[in-house]
């Protein structure tokens, strides 16, 4: 049985489940609501607004980021978090404007710098 299942709705589950950091989980209720007819809207947590650098990123940012350092292209990265492309191009845009980086291979080496 679907750990959601044990929610009192899917709804439920799935800001319960994003809460703890179930996101595996949280994707799962979400998956149920859609095949249902129903639309999730969840805004992602956001990155330090008075930081710089890696910090200032969304969960959602930093999600992509990490698919970017593993090598994985656009419509990879768009399938594995069930995205569209142009969702995933719109990511990348605002992290090159955040980070002040000009290319994927850029963004990668910021990336990889902050976990050092």
């Amino acid at each position: 049985m679907p750990l959601w299942r044990w929610f009192a709705s899917a709804n439920d589950a799935a800001a319960k489940l994003d809460a703890c950091g179930a996101l595996r989980y949280r994707d799962e209720a979400e998956r149920e609501l859609g095949k249902l007819g129903r639309r999730t809207y969840r805004r992602t947590r956001p990155g330090k607004v008075d930081g710089t650098g890696v910090e200032t990123l969304t969960a959602r940012e930093l999600e992509v980021a990490q698919l970017v350092v593993d090598r994985k292209t656009n419509p990879e990265i768009a399938a594995q978090l069930f995205l569209s492309q142009k969702t995933v191009e719109t990511h990348l845009r605002n992290m090159f404007r955040k980070l002040g980086v000009a290319s994927r291979v850029e963004l990668a080496r910021a990336v990889e710098r902050s976990r050092a």
